[in-house]
């Protein structure tokens, strides 16, 4: 009986690094900005030949790409922690500046984010947050592990 009981609890202990695991590849087929994944330990430099200018911040140091409109952030850990566009050309949960913020939190829900504000978004352990002009429109958006 007790080898039954060991057994159940291994294949649980299984089941969840598979699920944990489903969730980041669920997440990076929802991110569109030039390949970068949150989570990532890859270190962007550059991209697509534009060079990266780096800052410290609290939670480690942010680098900014500003001819491809994104920022980068990365954890003391060197992975990525969060990822900031206003590129019109790539998209978080399917929502890309330059759309309306009515489509942008359509498009939230629909991904499956909880809506906390009108322009801010979680799920389990990441933000997203819908960054929002005078006019009603996405001019940019964040997507950050909490």
């Amino acid at each position: 009986m007790n080898v039954l009981k060991y057994v159940t609890l291994l294949l649980c202990f299984c089941l969840a690094g598979c699920l944990t695991s489903r969730a980041r590849t669920d997440l990076a087929r929802q991110t569109n900005v030039f390949g970068v994944e949150l989570y990532s330990g890859v270190d962007y430099r550059e991209i697509g030949g534009i060079n990266g200018t780096e800052e410290p911040c609290l939670r480690g140091y942010e680098r900014s790409f500003d001819q491809l409109e994104i920022t980068i952030g990365y954890g003391f850990d060197k992975k990525i922690r969060k990822i900031t566009t206003h590129n019109p050309g790539t998209s978080l949960f399917g929502i890309s500046p330059g759309m309306s913020a009515e489509v942008g939190n359509r498009l939230a829900k629909q991904a499956g984010l909880i809506e906390e504000s009108p322009s801010r978004y979680l799920r389990k352990n990441i933000s997203v947050t819908l960054l929002i002009d005078g006019n009603g429109k996405v001019f940019g958006i964040t997507v950050e592990n909490l």
